[in-house]
């Protein structure tokens, strides 16, 4: 996966796990990236945050640890 990538899920899944005081600034550093890396991909930021929303599940499932089985 393209490096650039996976930092913008790394701070949209930090951005969606945060709360109280601490969820504004997250927001605003998943902005930042994204921003980012809209003007890098040359394409609109808004295009950049619909594929996030696809991709962030099966990001989350392939780095989630499976289950162990029972002995």
């Amino acid at each position: 996966m393209n490096a650039e990538l996976e930092a913008l899920l790394k701070s949209y899944d930090t951005f969606l796990q945060a709360s109280g005081k601490d969820a504004p600034r997250r927001r605003e550093v998943f902005e930042s990236h994204l921003a980012e890396a809209a003007t890098n991909a040359n394409i609109s930021a808004e295009l950049l945050r619909q594929a996030i929303r696809i991709k962030y599940p099966i990001w989350v499932r392939a780095n989630s640890r499976p289950p162990t089985l029972p002995k």
